[in-house]
């Protein structure tokens, strides 16, 4: 057979030509790629502002505000690294590819979250205690206007982020959307507690501080739940069992004998065991496993799976072993 007609067999797998299904897969991490330079842009804007007139006006709160969005930058500037690795194709240390720099580049976002999250509780204690000792906030119209602008732009992109993010199935971008949501919060506890020492509600500096300290916290938990069962590669009992049934409905599958999911940064690759019948010819083996794959590519968007026959004599064997 001819080098031509075999790299025609190679490039369809179940049905699907492999080509065109990685450069589908790779165009959605260009484009959650291009959303995070916003990220970055807007972000690099409303610090450059914040840290201006914080500096300027000597106003503490919005130095803080303008702080946490550098760690904005950091976060962003991450998240477009770990995109641009994870377009890379395979090679001879990444066979399946780079895939799962996705999820790194999402774990080190959580972690500067987490980070933050500890800061801004700090700071809040201790704007607490200020309060006590008779501390106080001189605010001016100038910090308001910036931090109202911030908590607004953050949050259209943390919504923008969120959206794009479910609907390219992108861990990264969903992360990024939990990071610009917090930052949104603190940005309006900001404009609270300047607005509150406007009204001479000098208490809810701290009090809002902290109360966004715990939102940021609880947000990186959120994200370091999802990405650490990704890069340890655990999955929920009940997918696998969807999985199963839909191996279940495939004619002449006579039973699962095992599934192996694992994730390669969002997509998702397995080894599935099947039972047939004792006398399935070998052709029809083949081609029973290629209908099991394209029924899970179809339904789940799995990036592949590789189908295994048993004999159904084995099943339920005790001295059978993989």
């Amino acid at each position: 057979m001819g080098s031509d007609a075999m790299a025609n067999i190679n490039q369809y797998d179940a049905g699907r030509n492999i080509f065109v299904d990685r450069q589908h897969r790779l165009n959605k991490l260009q484009e959650a790629q291009k959303i995070t330079y916003a990220n970055l842009t807007a972000y690099a804007m409303i610090m450059t502002a914040e840290l201006i007139i914080g500096y300027w006006n000597h106003i503490t709160v919005l130095i803080a505000d303008g702080l946490n969005n550098l760690t904005g930058v950091c976060g962003a500037a991450i998240l477009i690294t770990g995109l641009k690795i994870s377009r890379r194709p395979p090679d001879s240390n990444h066979v399946m590819g780079h895939w799962q720099y996705e999820n790194i580049a999402a774990f080190l976002s959580a972690t500067i979250m987490f980070a933050i999250s500890i800061q801004i509780l700090v700071d809040g204690a201790f704007a607490v205690r200020r309060y006590f000792e008779g501390g106080s906030v001189q605010p001016n119209s100038w910090s308001m206007g910036i931090s109202l602008i911030s908590a607004t732009t953050i949050l259209i992109l943390a919504r923008f982020n969120t959206i794009r993010g479910n609907q390219l199935n992108n861990q990264a971008l969903i992360a990024s959307g939990q990071d610009l949501k917090s930052d949104a919060w603190t940005s309006f506890g900001t404009f609270l507690s300047i607005g509150g020492a406007y009204l001479g509600v000098q208490w809810l500096d701290g009090v809002a501080t902290i109360l966004v300290g715990f939102l940021i916290l609880h947000a990186s938990m959120l994200i370091f739940r999802t990405t650490i069962m990704r890069l340890t590669e655990g999955f929920s009992p009940e997918v696998i069992a969807d999985y199963s049934k839909t191996i279940n409905e495939i004619p002449d599958v006579l039973g699962v004998q095992g599934i192996e999911p694992r994730w390669l940064g969002d997509q998702i690759v397995m080894k599935v065991g099947v039972y047939l019948d004792n006398n399935t010819p070998l052709t029809k083996a083949y081609a029973i496993g290629e209908q099991v794959e394209h029924a899970l590519m179809k339904k789940y968007d799995i990036l592949d799976a590789d189908v295994m026959a048993y004999p159904v004599s084995l099943k339920g064997d005790p001295n059978h072993v993989d």
